[in-house]
């Protein structure tokens, strides 16, 4: 199964410029009152962490690993990193902001299942 699912997402890929877009997207309808916004948001090769923000420079990457997951997932990725161009922590302001986005709970499962099963 988790064969097939890679299979699928291999056709799927989405490239640094549509990601950087969508991020911006999501800024605007989750995090309207932040007044930053991403200088770049790219895939990278990452094997520990689903994605990471600098906000000295204001980049974030998410692991390419994802690159063809479902769009919840992603966008579910992309706000956790924006929200982090604000607050550096996952104390309770930033958990209030994430739990704007919808479809948290869901991509966290997604997320867990995907490491259970490049585990097993």
């Amino acid at each position: 199964m988790v064969e097939k699912i890679l299979t699928r997402e291999a056709r799927e890929k989405i490239s640094d410029e549509d990601l950087f877009q969508r991020a911006l997207q999501l800024l605007s309808r989750y995090l309207p009152e932040f007044n930053v916004a991403p200088k770049s948001v790219t895939w990278r090769p990452m094997n520990e962490r689903w994605g990471s923000c600098t906000t000295l420079d204001r980049t974030i990457r998410i692991s390419d690993r994802l690159n063809g997951a479902p769009d919840y997932v992603i966008d579910y990725l992309l706000v956790h990193e924006l929200i982090h161009l604000m607050i550096a922590d996952h104390g309770p302001e930033f958990e209030t902001l994430l739990a704007r986005f919808e479809r948290g709970e869901k991509a966290s499962a997604y997320l867990d299942g995907y490491e259970a099963g490049a585990r097993g």
